[in-house]
């Protein structure tokens, strides 16, 4: 089989008007990380472009880009703002995951389509939890619980990291069924962010990627209808994680990839407009600062080839195994070359880069992240070993030693 990254005349089109999107997003992006508010007037601009639907196949009446054509606007799009493009990506993963979930309905699907596309409803996908480190398998699976009622479910439990949650209209999430005894089992379910019992705890004052508002969100005896249960599954990490793998995390990878080329490109116009007091040529010419432009320029180039073909792969062969490995794979490549990139960057332009009003600090900010957003570093080399070395998962033994609960008994 050809490997292809030719872009369509859509897909020319796609990446020019995300260059300009950008460039507007860009005026807002330091206010936003400063007060760490929403960018809502970002989300509205998406969906007057037309973005909301962008991975949402053509027949529900989308873009149906698919993975590739959103490695293509996000590469645009967060040079403008990451932190809208990491909170947005929630809505834009949410969507293609439904939509590519063959155990829910075509009604369903059209359902969620026509409340995306035709009412600019925003969706929040919210999968995280409230645990100390995605190393632990255990990690991923739904710790939020669902009770089957009468017409019905009633959900208790906490989600954490709900990146955009107060500026979506619905949310689109995981519960363990109460009754059932294997913790892979899973509803998802589809509800209003509005639903009475949800609260949301503001807790997302950190260092980089101050405005997606990744916040803790509680829910408390919140009433779900039946119908809003949209699929089942008994193999949680298996139908998010392995078929899922694309909208799961692989879609961090193109992230960080495109927040590197951001700071590529401020580096670009860094050493050719600078020019050092009393010389007539920009650093640029400087042999040592050419020879960290191209190792920046080196790597982000390997790393582009790592992202755009995890994309091909699954919009060629489907999620499987091998899109599933080559995700890892961008993944940690992509969160690597970033870290490289910001380093040469910093040694490059010096402290002039690191006042506060540049682009600059705030990118070098919001790459911070990229080794930890799951999976982090370590997992992603984990897992990847274990795939490449044909081991089989079950019978890799668990590494932390499992709290043991102990019962006192009064005499």
């Amino acid at each position: 089989m050809t490997i292809s990254f030719q872009m369509t005349d859509e897909q020319m089109k796609l990446k020019e008007t995300c260059r300009e999107l950008a460039k507007d997003f860009a005026t807002r992006a330091a206010k936003h990380d400063e007060e760490r508010s929403a960018p809502v007037e970002n989300y509205k601009k998406l969906q007057e472009a037309g973005f909301f639907g962008l991975t949402i196949p053509k027949k529900f009446g989308g873009l149906g880009e698919g993975f590739l054509g959103y490695t293509i606007a996000v590469e645009e799009l967060a040079q403008g703002c990451a932190a809208t493009m990491m909170s947005w990506n929630m809505h834009v993963a949410g969507t293609a995951a439904i939509m590519e979930n063959p155990d829910i309905s075509d009604e369903k699907k059209q359902f969620i389509a026509d409340l995306v596309i035709d009412q600019g409803a925003l969706l929040c996908q919210s999968v995280s939890e409230p645990t100390s480190s995605s190393l632990i398998g255990q990690s991923y699976t739904p710790s939020l619980k669902a009770k089957k009622v009468e017409g019905g479910y009633i959900l208790n439990g906490k989600k954490a990291f709900a990146s955009m949650f107060e500026a979506s209209d619905y949310v689109y999430l995981y519960a363990h069924p109460e009754e059932s005894e294997n913790p892979q089992s899973s509803i998802g379910f589809f509800l209003s962010t509005k639903s009475e019992g949800i609260s949301v705890i503001d807790i997302w004052d950190t260092l980089g990627m101050r405005a997606t508002r990744s916040n803790t969100v509680v829910y408390e005896n919140v009433f779900v209808p039946e119908e809003n249960a949209i699929h089942k599954t008994e193999e949680f990490l298996n139908s998010f994680i392995m078929k899922n793998a694309a909208w799961a995390f692989g879609t961090f990878a193109s992230m960080y990839y495109a927040i590197g080329r951001g700071v590529g490109n401020w580096v670009k116009e860094t050493l050719m407009t600078r020019k050092p007091k009393g010389f007539s040529q920009p650093m640029g010419y400087h042999p040592a600062m050419r020879a960290r432009a191209g190792e920046i320029f080196a790597d982000l180039e390997a790393a582009r080839f790592l992202v755009y073909h995890a994309a091909w792969l699954h919009d060629t062969k489907g999620p499987g195994p091998e899109t599933t490995a080559a995700c890892l794979r961008a993944k940690y490549i992509a969160a690597q070359t970033t870290g490289r990139v910001v380093r040469s960057a910093t040694i490059a332009c010096g402290a002039h880069g690191l006042m506060k009003g540049l682009p600059f600090e705030r990118m070098l900010r919001d790459a911070v992240t990229a080794p930890i957003m799951p999976p982090n570093e370590d997992a992603c080399l984990d897992l990847i070993g274990t795939m490449d070395l044909g081991l089989n998962p079950e019978e890799i033994l668990p590494f932390l030693k499992e709290e043991e609960v102990c019962q006192t008994v009064k005499n």
